[in-house]
């Protein structure tokens, strides 16, 4: 006898290799990767393991329900990874339940196989436990009782989603005693105390046998309860086909219960617009989980042996498919016309649109608004000075930020600093904070609000959008997207776009809920800064220039004498070129939507063109709206040099500008394969930044006046690195606000001061 034998039938070996949730480790290891995979990911994100930069794990580990952190939001996350687990369950048993054909020879076998299966769903709660006590003592500062609360909120939901799926199962499962009218009941007991499953499961299993898909496989005890462990029986004296009963009908039991979860499921997608169904998002995120292992498990179920094939061809099906409007209708930015004639971006309709005349015209009429802004600002005779706010972009984080520095800085200059403010230009988060602050400007000078500078303003740029943006993901963009609604007399489609420019509007009092056209009387008559928006085309890579003004100047250069070049223009001007499909009529949230169209997190926008437009995030252009800034400062060069004191620049800035060295010598294979792809994107807006100090550095031989650059940088470091989300821990809102207080920032703030005193 070999050692590997002595081993192998060695007591203690058997006790521990052939009890039921060792094996069942085993089985899910060996023919499961799908499945298993899906549970690490779970595993990974409440563990900070993956994603921690877009704060995945945040969602989980400090959730929100109704506006708030309670025992109710952490008990929904709880109820949500209970649902996974028990289709966790599910699918393992559909999956793997007829390799221990022991376990339909117990009582409600389903149960039993679930409580065998304990290592899977232990793992991740216990798992869970450890890293939302650390994160809430260390991190967000809450006190033990608190977090015990909080914790034993999420073990309430669990307890009462498993609870739940048990009194189902233990009222529609069979074993084969039920099922034969216990014909077997007396001789199984007998054959169980001499025969543990010898027949059919045999002793000895040989290695290469351990590798067949389709075998039986051996185990001689398993748990029972309440914690005790059983005897597994012998089959051998069981009619095959009555096991085979057991099985297809508990398959039958589970499969039902995955069809009243779906049908729930697309019924609470008709809740949507209730704000006791915008769940968690880290419940939505663990429902989109759950929702794929049912389906594939369900898969499992109905075509055994021909499941992967069924898979890719669905796959396949559906990737076909989804071209057609009818399964994967397109996201539209909402108030514009889609049935008129679509838009024409041949050559001949951008000559046509782009031009010196229509050039000069636009310069023409900025020039008035700048006169106007002229009138306001000079006291005494005195050139003013003339600011551009250029902000970044990076979700929650750089809106709260923008909105933040500028309100403060704005406060301490008494409300000079926006109303010497001429052009606002940026991307994504930070512009949508920025676009708040001037809608709060424009209805305090029109009296219906008492002050800009009030705090509670500013925690409203704190307030969570991802809640509802993710709960639309989870029960309608992954299902079917059958609820519409009407804007400006015509129908589109709801989806998670809709689902983020009402939360949006929700949280900024419904003020920035205006047509694009609203702000054209209050930029023409210098009541507020113009401000641009410039989503990225993504057939061409252009800038879309959305703006309520005429300003073909961002996107048409006057042709030079002493230059021949076939110029190509960089950008688009959304409001000429969409003139018959109603573009002053454009949402404001859509046009902030469209900057801030983060890939895969929001819908890209489709506009009515030919060729059809998409449009996504700024920042794959310009993230930081300095070309916007330039290219205003060189059209209207002379008159600023002629009647200001000088320009003040101010970057608003997520992250610091100096660029961080890889310090990791050695690599690891897969680290190396995917340099290229990560040297890109971590370099894209550094890459920016060096084009925009060339370009800053390039004005002192045009531009006769002063110009000054003043960074405000976000306290976002390697160290404490905030979420790019769209929603912030407390901890991350805080370290926000107390970057004002940063002595770099700080002598900034004092410098503006100078400067615009």
């Amino acid at each position: 006898m070999g050692f590997s034998d002595k081993i192998s039938n060695s007591p203690l070996f058997r006790k521990i290799f052939y009890f039921f949730p060792v094996q069942l480790i085993f089985v899910h290891l060996k023919n499961n990767p799908i499945l298993i995979g899906v549970w690490f990911i779970l595993l990974a994100i409440c563990t900070r393991m993956v994603s921690e930069k877009y704060g995945v794990p945040f969602l989980y580990l400090t959730p929100e329900y109704l506006g708030k952190v309670s025992f109710v939001s952490y008990a929904i996350i709880g109820f949500s990874i209970g649902g996974f687990i028990m289709a966790f369950n599910i699918s393992s048993y559909i999956t793997n339940g007829h390799r221990f054909p022991f376990i339909a020879t117990l009582s409600r076998p389903f149960i039993k196989y679930s409580l065998n299966n304990i290592f899977w769903s232990a793992t991740i709660i216990i798992a869970y436990l450890i890293s939302a006590f650390r994160f809430l003592i260390l991190e967000e500062g809450h006190s033990i009782s608190e977090t015990i609360i909080f914790l034993l909120g999420f073990l309430t939901g669990i307890g009462i989603m498993i609870g739940v799926n048990f009194i189902y199962f233990n009222r529609t499962n069979k074993d084969v005693e039920k099922l034969s009218g216990g014909k077997y009941k007396t001789a199984s007991k007998e054959k169980s105390k001499s025969n543990p499953i010898n027949a059919v499961l045999h002793k000895k299993v040989s290695w290469e046998n351990f590798f067949n898909t389709d075998r039986e496989w051996k185990v001689e005890t398993y748990l029972s309860y309440p914690l005790t462990v059983g005897i597994a029986r012998s089959i051998d004296h069981y009619d095959r086909s009555m096991l085979k009963q057991v099985f297809e009908q508990n398959h039958l039991n589970a499969a039902l219960f995955e069809i009243i979860v779906f049908i729930s499921l697309v019924g609470l997608s008709f809740g949507s617009n209730i704000d006791l169904f915008n769940i968690p998002a880290g419940a939505s995120i663990t429902l989109i989980f759950t929702m794929f292992v049912m389906i594939t498990s369900a898969i499992h179920s109905w075509f055994r042996g021909w499941a992967p094939a069924v898979i890719l061809i669905l796959i396949l099906g559906f990737n076909y498919l989804s071209k057609y409007d009818f399964l994967s209708p397109p996201n539209r930015a909402y108030g514009l016309n889609y049935e008129n004639q679509p838009a024409d971006f041949s050559p001949a309709s951008i000559d046509k649109n782009l031009n010196t005349k229509t050039y000069q015209n636009d310069s023409t009429h900025t020039v008035e608004i700048l006169e106007k802004w002229k009138t306001k600002n000079t006291v005494n005779g005195k050139k003013p000075k003339i600011v551009f706010i250029n902000t970044t972009g990076g979700g929650m984080r750089s809106a709260l930020w923008s909105f933040c520095a500028i309100q403060y800085c704005d406060s301490l200059l008494e409300g000079s600093l926006l109303k010497q403010t001429q052009l606002i230009s940026g991307s994504s988060g930070g512009l949508i904070g920025l676009a708040y602050l001037r809608e709060l400007m424009l209805r305090k000078q029109r009296k219906e609000i008492v002050n800009v500078h009030d705090p509670t303003y500013r925690n409203d740029m704190a307030k969570d959008i991802l809640n509802k943006l993710a709960f639309y993901v989870s029960v309608n963009d992954m299902l079917f997207r059958l609820q519409t609604f009407d804007d400006n007399g015509f129908t589109y489609r709801k989806d998670r776009g809709y689902a983020f420019e009402e939360q949006l509007n929700e949280n900024t009092r419904g003020y920035l809920n205006r047509r694009l056209d609203e702000y054209y009387i209050p930029e023409y008559n210098s009541e507020i800064p113009i401000l641009v928006i410039n989503p990225t085309i993504v057939n061409n890579g252009k800038r879309l220039i959305i703006s309520s003004q005429p300003v073909s100047y961002l996107s048409y250069s006057a042709p030079q004498n002493n230059i021949r070049n076939e110029y190509l223009n960089e950008s688009l001007e959304f409001r000429r070129f969409f003139k018959q499909q109603g573009a002053g009529d454009l949402r404001f949230t859509s046009a902030l939507r469209m900057s801030s169209t983060f890939p895969y997190v929001m819908p890209i926008v489709h506009l009515p063109s030919k060729p059809e437009f998409k449009v996504m995030d700024a920042g794959l252009r310009d993230n930081f709206g300095v070309k916007n800034s330039i290219k205003f400062l060189y059209t209207f060069r002379n008159w600023i040099s002629n009647n200001t004191s000088g320009v003040v620049m101010i970057q608003i800035r997520d992250s610091q500008k100096t660029p961080e060295m890889d310090e990791k010598e050695k690599q690891t294979f897969i680290e190396s394969i995917s340099l290229p792809l990560r040297t890109v994107y971590k370099n894209i807006f550094l890459t920016q930044d060096y084009d925009h100090d060339q370009l800053i550095q390039y004005t002192n031989e045009w531009f006769k006046g002063n110009m000054e650059v003043i960074n405000l940088v976000l306290d976002n470091t390697k160290e404490k690195q905030l979420s790019l989300s769209w929603h912030l821990t407390e901890s991350e809102k805080k370290i926000t606000y107390k970057s004002i207080d940063r002595a770099d920032n700080q002598k900034a703030f004092k410098r503006i001061e100078e400067l615009l005193k």
